[in-house]
């Protein structure tokens, strides 16, 4: 058995029109308008609620916090707040995230996200969070850094894993928040470049050797605030590649794959913003009716996979 959960920043099902990239890019599972209709077999797919009962447009730093802890991190604050958690939402990641959940079921999990040339800098030797959720930094780590630690690497730092770094996407067991690495070329990296396909099939190796894995992709949010309209539209068809691909490599009756969005904002070209749309739910293969049932919203996440994954 397989669970591979894909974490899509900023992507929200939006309106079936010229503002919303997905109904103009090459997608089969990515049909993110209001309703579209998805026949491929083996999956679900719905729509869920990002506001959980509180006003405001939702935001990274509690909408991730939700969906890795399954606490209601909006009601918890009474706001929506991002794009990295304070001290508050970090006490709660330290106690409840979904890795340390894991572990006292005695299950393996994995985030599988590397971090070129600051692996190291990410380990405990140079950063720890408390059980009241405050940073401790080394004396080395950088001034700049201190204010952008996601959540992620929260939960990778109150769980005392070094993040992977670039010789694991080299070996092909892990991949960097920009699948492809072209982004990382700037730095001089001695690192290929990844299609869709290999990123698929890096994505479904991996996942043999635990019972879940995680892997972020942020550029969705990132091409919402500064991309123009072209760009979306083909990071969208590749990312579908991505997943049609996994899915193509994948057994429907061992395998599961979940993917969801912490809150809207590629699906609409209008504005540069994050939006109010509901965010989707895709799962595909094993379980998926009777996971995509219980969930309603980012809250239901975490719990209902640690079931799933434990039954």
């Amino acid at each position: 058995m397989k669970f591979i959960f894909l974490f899509l920043d900023g992507v929200g099902i939006g309106e079936n029109n010229n503002a919303n990239p997905f109904t103009t890019a090459d997608v089969e599972i990515l049909k993110l308008w209001k309703n579209s209709i998805l026949k491929t077999p083996h999956l679900s797919f719905k729509a869920i609620d990002p506001l959980m009962g509180i006003n405001g447009i939702p935001q990274s730093a509690t909408g991730q916090t939700t969906i890795f802890t399954g606490i209601n991190a909006p009601k918890l604050l009474s706001n929506h707040i991002g794009s990295f958690p304070n001290r508050q939402l970090r006490k709660v990641i330290k106690k409840e995230n979904i890795f340390l959940k894991l572990k006292k079921l005695g299950k393996k999990g994995k985030f599988i996200n590397a971090y070129p040339q600051h692996s190291e800098l990410f380990s405990n030797k140079h950063i720890n969070i408390d059980d009241n959720g405050n940073f401790a930094f080394s004396n080395d780590f950088p001034e700049k850094y201190k204010r952008r630690i996601s959540v992620t690497s929260s939960i990778l730092i109150s769980n005392n894993e070094k993040p992977f770094d670039t010789e694991e996407i080299c070996q092909q067991k892990s991949l960097y928040q920009d699948y492809t690495n072209i982004s990382l070329q700037k730095y001089k990296l001695d690192i290929p470049v990844f299609s869709p396909v290999n990123a698929a099939s890096i994505i479904y190796n991996t996942s043999a050797n635990y019972d879940l894995i995680l892997y972020e992709f942020f550029q969705t949010d990132i091409y919402g605030h500064r991309k123009n309209f072209d760009e979306k539209v083909k990071l969208i068809s590749d990312l579908d590649n991505l997943i049609s691909s996994l899915i193509s490599i994948s057994d429907h009756k061992t395998d599961t794959i979940f993917i969801t969005s912490d809150h809207g904002n590629l699906e609409d070209s209008s504005g540069k913003s994050h939006t109010y749309n509901p965010v989707p739910l895709i799962i595909w293969g094993k379980g998926h009716r009777e996971l995509s049932n219980k969930i309603k919203n980012l809250s239901d996440i975490t719990p209902n996979i640690l079931n799933f994954i434990d039954s």
